[in-house]
Formats: structure tokens, C-alpha cells, sequence
């Protein structure tokens, strides 16, 4: 049960502790909600404490006055954790917004002795915070987040994902794109988690045939994702094709710009699903154990595309309890496809219908 309550009274200037220990696309859900607080508290002075990979992603964020990454290992065992929490006692924060959902990020802001700590009750974590309501899994994390925030009497700002780009990131997606900027569908088939991985064939066949329609596919690989773009390269070679495009970017935020500049998107549900969101991308995101309510964005601009006739989906369980992904498999190339054209002719307005366009060049998006 939560524990939902009278609103706290805050200062005029608080000191807030936001808690988000999660990867790319769990940080970046949490900004509709530190915008929101901004709004409500133009002068106060915002924490992030989230992990070092992910950090990169709030930099240049306005909601924000201080980033604290700190490693796992800094957050794990007991001597560490309250080590932690000492520090952040010391800090003297009015309130911790705890967004993460374990047990421990509550069990840091309780033993750190936070007045105030809101966040949502799961984990058997509801008696760490002071301000609490019941976990909605069916809910878009968006959404959870801004009732957490709704605690501390704060009302929502929208809905939208931030990200910042700062002009070098520009540039250097810019030298990845080279010539053919404006005419480019990114394709983005890795995912953290196997399960979560559409057939790396299917989007080979794919862009296949966005080239034939006189689409430049961009296949876009990150530093760990190297054997994936290996065997998209291998496909097209048996094929007798010439090579696509691929593009390694260094960083998630020269992904990020990268995806600014693509006329749409196709990812799996994963962290740069949510990059692509953040830049005002549109796309095509497969999902396949994952309930598409609780990550998918909503609004036109993003199109889910998730097997259907899956009796075991949603499962979101990090590894496939049958043995084989058979709601991955259920996702064709066509349903993609037809997705991914519907989604454009709609964008555009004017075009015949399907028919895929370029976008505007990112400077003019903003």
C-alpha cells in the first residue's frame, strides 16, 4: 500500500534529491517530471544522482544544477552504501524525488534521512518513503514518474523527452552521415537484452528494400554492437548488394544527433528507442516481451510494432521462458515496413500516402 498523503511544504528555494540509478531510457523517462519540478521551483537547486554511463544524457538538461554519477559499486554493500548516504546527508536536501524503483534507492534516501521521499510503492519499499503510491506496470513510465512527482504537489509540464545536443555533437554526426543527410532511415538493431533484439536478417532485409525505393539506410551500431553490424554487412555481401551505410557513433548523444538528422527511426525497445524520442525523431520501435504501454511513447510521431497472436507476450522477463522468441519472430518485415511508411505519409501530410519523405534539416527542428 501507499502511503498517499497531504502534499509536503516545501521552500521556496528546495534542495531535491532525484534518484535514477537506471540505464539510457530509464534516465531519459524521468525528465518530463524534472521539468515539471523546475516549473514549479524556477529557483531550486536539483541533484541527479544517476550511473556514470547514463549521465551523459542529462548534460546541458536546464532542470537540472548538479549531476552526481555514481558507480554501482559505490552504491552496493553496506559499508559503501551508507558512506553514501552520510555524504548525502550532509548535503542537507529538503526532499529525494526516488524514481528508481529497487528497494536500495529508497533504502539510500531513508538512511540519508531526507525529510521528505517520494516515489512509488513496489520492491516491499513503501515504508522507506514518506510519500508513496501504488506501482502501475501497465502504466507508461512517464506517467509514473509524474505521479510520484504529483506527491510533492507538483503538477505536470507534458510529457515530451529531453535531451540536449550541444553543436560538436552536431558536427560529428554530421561527418558520420556525410552526403547522404536528409534521405536516411537510421536502423538501430541492437538491444541490451537478446530477448529484446528483432532478427538482426530482418532488418538487413529492410533496409534492403528501403535502398530499393531509393532510401538510404543507415545502420547504426554502438561500441558493444559490433558483431551485429558485422553480420548486416554479410547479408548484404551474400546478397550480392553493395555495402549500406554503417555508423559507429562514440557516445549515445552523437547517437542521439545522429537520429536527429534521419527522416525516421527503427529501434527495439531499448535505451536509443527513448534517444530517438528525446530529439524529436519519429520511428518504428519493435516490441517484443515488452508491454507496449509501459515504454512506448505516445503521440503519432512513434509507431509501436509488436507481434500479434503471441499468447505468452507481454512477458517482460529478461530472458524467453519457452526457448525461442517467438514474439520476436512474429514481427515482420512487412508489418515494419507498412508501419514505418504509414507513419511518414502521416508526418509529412500532402505526399502520396506511404510515400517516404526527408525530414527538415535538424537545425530547423530545434
Amino acid at each position: 500500500m501507499g502511503r498517499r498523503k497531504k502534499p509536503p511544504t516545501l521552500p521556496d528555494v528546495p534542495k531535491v534529491l532525484v534518484i535514477e540509478t537506471g540505464l539510457l531510457g530509464e534516465l531519459l523517462v524521468v525528465t518530463p517530471a524534472l521539468r515539471a519540478f523546475r516549473k514549479a521551483y524556477p529557483n531550486s537547486k536539483v541533484t541527479a544522482l544517476v550511473s556514470p554511463g547514463s549521465a551523459p544524457l542529462l548534460v546541458g538538461n536546464p532542470a537540472l544544477d548538479r549531476l552526481l554519477p555514481v558507480p554501482k559499486e559505490q552504491r552496493s554493500g553496506a559499508v559503501r552504501l551508507l558512506a553514501l548516504a552520510a555524504w548525502i546527508r550532509a548535503q542537507r536536501f529538503d526532499a529525494a524525488l526516488v524514481c528508481h524503483t529497487s528497494f536500495r534507492s529508497a533504502l539510500l534516501a531513508a538512511l540519508a534521512r531526507v525529510p521528505v521521499r517520494a516515489g512509488l510503492a513496489c520492491e516491499g519499499r513503501a515504508f522507506l518513503l514518506t510519500h508513496s503510491a501504488p506501482r502501475d506496470r501497465s502504466a507508461y513510465e512517464v506517467d509514473e514518474h509524474l505521479r510520484a512527482l504529483s506527491l510533492l504537489g507538483v503538477p505536470p509540464d507534458g510529457r515530451a523527452l529531453e535531451l540536449h545536443l550541444l553543436p560538436e555533437e552536431r558536427e560529428e554526426a554530421a561527418g558520420l552521415v556525410g552526403d547522404a543527410r536528409g534521405r536516411l532511415v537510421a536502423l538501430h538493431p541492437g538491444a541490451s537484452r537478446e530477448i529484446r533484439r528483432w532478427p538482426v536478417e530482418r532488418f538487413a532485409e529492410l533496409g534492403a528494400g528501403l535502398r530499393a525505393d531509393g532510401i538510404e539506410p543507415l545502420y547504426v551500431a554502438g561500441p558493444k554492437e559490433g558483431a551485429l553490424a558485422d553480420a548486416v554487412l554479410s547479408w548484404w555481401r551474400s546478397r550480392g548488394l553493395p555495402a549500406p551505410r554503417v555508423a559507429r557513433p562514440r557516445t549515445a548523444r552523437v547517437l542521439a544527433a545522429l537520429f536527429e538528422r534521419a527522416v525516421a527511426v527503427v529501434a527495439n525497445n531499448t535505451g536509443p528507442m527513448h534517444v530517438a524520442a528525446a530529439v524529436g525523431a519519429p520511428g518504428v520501435f519493435i516490441h517484443g516481451p515488452t508491454p507496449v504501454a509501459r515504454w512506448h511513447p505516445p503521440g503519432d510521431a512513434w509507431v509501436a510494432a509488436a507481434g500479434e497472436g503471441v499468447p505468452c507476450r507481454p512477458c517482460d522477463s529478461p530472458t524467453c521462458r519457452v526457448g525461442r522468441l517467438l514474439c520476436m519472430e512474429a514481427v515482420t518485415v512487412a508489418r515494419v515496413r507498412d508501419a514505418l511508411e504509414g507513419l511518414l505519409g502521416r508526418a509529412r501530410g500532402g505526399p502520396a500516402e506511404g510515400a517516404i519523405v526527408a525530414p527538415p534539416a535538424a537545425e530547423e527542428r530545434g
